[in-house]
């Protein structure tokens, strides 16, 4: 399996989701009717650095800059979000 973010992951289903902070420091929250499947946090070099099913996610450890966060819930339906961290 990789763990790289490519181009057909960025399909957009419009999802009712809002993350915020933006720009965030130490935690991301993903506010949502939607139950998740997975929330996971790319770096700008498509790697996977954080995975979760949480709608709060600690990213204290991540370093400063611009992130990506694909957000999936249980009917398969995906959406991604640029988030800065500082």
């Amino acid at each position: 399996t990789s763990n790289t973010l490519s181009s057909s992951d960025f399909s957009q289903n419009n999802l009712a989701v809002v993350i915020a902070p933006n720009p965030a420091s130490d935690f991301l929250n993903i506010e949502t009717t939607l139950t998740l499947k997975s929330v996971e946090v790319y770096n700008m070099q498509g790697q996977k650095v954080l995975e979760s099913n949480q709608k709060q996610i600690n990213i204290a450890d991540l370093t400063s800059g611009m992130y990506m966060v694909k957000i999936q819930d249980m009917n398969n339906h995906q959406m991604t979000k640029k988030v800065m961290v500082k």
